[in-house]
């Protein structure tokens, strides 16, 4: 069973007896309480994230990264699993760079090099970004019972039972998302926009941590056609023939990725979204190299994934229709200062709608193209998906 994704503030009302936090349709904010004084606020890559101070009798522990293949300056996944780590620096749950710090993985085989130089160097709290690290953090958690572990985009499963069970180490944090929801209502804004009757949709390739975003964008074309009696196409997916997908088969390969993003621009695409790593950016140079945009010559639009890609990736602003967010840096965050305070809890933690580890980006330059009444309607299917009145599976 899939735990809540817990606010850290609950967890530290052990140490101190004052606290606050606020959020908005835009902003989400984690206040931790101090009981003598508040730090300055730190901006996550999201730019939505904000902490304060750690309490005051809270020992910061020494915490450490492992980046999948795409790297630190990903503009997308690792780079905001590694704000999380940076907001837990300045609130003072996490120590200083370089005592903290993170390695970057050029193969795979550089994972278990880069696990066995932190375990040399004292890392109290590891963190591993991506399904890709799986096999790896699985190995080295047990063997390492003392250092908590935080792997984000994984649920640990034995697949050699049919149906697969799960997995669970003391000394692991699973942070898993719910992005087909979000991704719903992304891909109901993008039947909204778009002028050419024609969305795609493409990814570094064929996992469930990648799929589950095209399936919410699907269906979220599909439930605007049926609403409004329209006739969205939708090309790179389906999940009813998933082995017809467009995948690139590389996450960081520009030039296959704007190749890919040129393949559906070509049969009428105007609004796509790339997923995974820094697939975006070759589909943003693709389509930004032929004067699409919400205010160019010809109308284009991006759907970003992980983070909001306005502030991630501004040389393509005019470009981001929204993005579909993991809440990452606020997950990372937590688990950090979970094992600062002594109130670390092991297993998944999954973030929905409902509890805001999901979730869509502001809509900047297109907020005045989308019209009021879809603005609307966002917010009704964001309601009615966390009620469970709305499935985002097209049941």
């Amino acid at each position: 069973m899939f735990k809540r994704l817990i606010p850290i503030l609950a967890a530290v009302l052990m140490l101190a007896t004052a606290c606050g936090g606020s959020d908005d349709e835009t902003a989400e904010t984690t206040t931790v309480p101090d009981e003598t004084t508040e730090a300055p606020t730190t901006t996550a890559a999201e730019g939505e994230t904000t902490t304060t101070a750690a309490p005051s009798d809270v020992t910061p522990v020494k915490t450490c990264l492992v980046t999948d293949l795409a790297g630190i300056d990903d503009k997308s996944f690792n780079a905001t699993a590694w704000q999380g780590v940076l907001d837990a620096i300045a609130a003072g749950f996490a120590t200083p760079e370089p005592d903290s710090f993170f390695l970057e993985s050029d193969t795979d085989a550089d994972w278990q090099p880069n696990i066995d130089q932190m375990l040399s160097q004292g890392c109290e709290h590891i963190v591993t970004v991506g399904f890709a690290l799986d096999a790896v953090t699985q190995e080295n958690a047990p063997a390492n019972p003392d250092i908590n572990w935080t792997i984000v985009d994984v649920d640990f499963a034995d697949f050699s039972t049919d149906p697969p069970t799960d997995v669970e180490f003391p000394n692991v944090e699973e942070l898993t998302y719910q992005t087909d929801e979000a991704a719903f209502l992304a891909g109901y804004i993008a039947a909204s926009v778009t002028e050419s009757k024609v969305v795609g949709t493409f990814g570094g390739a064929n996992f469930p941590t990648v799929s589950i975003f095209m399936d919410g964008f699907y269906w979220g074309v599909q439930h605007w056609n049926e609403v409004k009696s329209d006739s969205v196409q939708v090309l790179g997916w389906d999940p009813a023939n998933p082995d017809t997908g467009l995948f690139t088969g590389d996450f960081t390969n520009l030039d296959i990725a704007r190749a890919t993003a040129q393949s559906l621009l070509d049969e009428g695409a105007d609004v796509i979204m790339p997923v995974g790593g820094q697939i975006n950016l070759g589909a943003g140079a693709a389509m930004q190299d032929i004067g699409m945009g919400a205010d160019g010559s010809i109308f284009g639009a991006l759907v970003g994934v992980d983070t909001d890609q306005f502030i991630t990736a501004p040389e393509y602003a005019d470009l981001w229709l929204t993005s579909v967010e993991k809440k990452m840096a606020l997950g990372v965050f937590n688990s950090i200062a979970a094992t600062a305070t002594d109130t670390f809890e092991p297993g998944n933690i999954r973030g929905f709608l409902s509890n805001e580890g999901v979730g869509i980006s502001p809509l900047h330059n297109f907020d005045g193209i989308v019209s009021d009444e879809t603005k609307a309607e966002v917010e009704e299917i964001r309601a009615a998906i966390i009620a469970g009145t709305q499935s985002v599976d097209g049941s």
